[in-house]
């Protein structure tokens, strides 16, 4: 009875002191990892070393070659290609002049026409001419479209708004952006291209949205947009900021769908 109870005391104790090894090894095992990931210096440590071998291989090789070929390729032609576009699609451009029909309006644009640009000019630099004409001598005046048709001789009944528009801002060299706008698509029309009035909204600097009023100029197959009041506008304010050689074309002649998140029309209206 004795031996027999000692040997299940002995195998009793042998299975109490397995479990108990086998529960601190749990317990081992939770620590550690709890430690693993509280201890971020040997979180960091394992990191590097598995890391370092992955980039310093992968990185010798293939950043070496690309940057040497694309980089160098393509911001000296991008730039190049830009300017020459406009220069190309105005230049080049099939051209039919037309008139208003407005006596009063086809005279003054004529006459502007005539005054700003010279025969040895190509169509691109008779166009630029003028649209620099517009932001450095028409002064911008908010509460024109008030006063629609005030310096015009047409009938204010019968005769469309940007004809009164254009002819207001020519004749008293002030407007907004309907007059800018109205004015020189007139002059696009009788330089001979296909340009269009549209209206819609542009953000405001304090936030929402203001009518606004632009053109586009069909030029091969695509929409150009011209904007010379918005182009004055940032002009002018650059320069009471003290900008060195600000931009005036950032509305000249560029592709329509590149504005797409400036200009928004609800329901545009091709007036023309």
């Amino acid at each position: 009875m004795t031996t027999i109870k000692k040997i299940q005391v002995a195998v009793l104790a042998a299975v109490l002191v397995g479990s108990m090894l086998v529960g601190c090894a749990g317990k081992r095992t939770d620590n550690s990892r709890a430690t693993t990931a509280g201890n971020t210096a040997g979180d960091i440590t394992v990191s590097r070393e598995t890391e370092t071998e992955a980039p310093t291989n992968a990185p010798t090789e293939a950043p070496t070659q690309a940057p040497t070929e694309q980089p160098t390729e393509a911001p000296t032609e991008a730039p190049t290609q830009e300017y020459i576009g406009a220069w190309t699609l105005l230049s080049e451009e099939p051209l039919n002049p037309t008139q208003s029909g407005y006596p009063e309006l086809d005279s003054l644009v004529n006459d502007l026409i005539a005054r700003i640009t010279t025969s040895d000019m190509n169509n691109y630099q008779k166009v630029w001419a003028l649209y620099e004409y517009f932001i450095d001598n028409i002064t911008y005046s908010r509460g024109m479209d008030a006063h629609t048709g005030e310096y015009s001789s047409s009938d204010k009944a019968t005769t469309p708004k940007e004809v009164l528009w254009a002819t207001d801002l020519l004749n008293s060299g002030q407007g907004c952006c309907y007059n800018y706008s109205s004015a020189f698509m007139y002059i696009m029309r009788a330089l001979g291209y296909d340009a269009h009035l549209v209206s819609g909204n542009v953000p405001k600097y304090g936030g929402g949205v203001t009518p606004h009023c632009w053109l586009y100029v069909n030029l091969r197959g695509g929409k150009y947009t011209f904007d010379p009041d918005l182009d004055m506008n940032f002009y002018t304010r650059d320069l009471r900021n003290g900008v060195e050689n600000p931009a005036r074309d950032r509305y000249f002649c560029v592709p329509i769908d590149n504005f797409c998140l400036l200009y928004t029309s609800p329901s545009p209206r091709d007036r023309g």
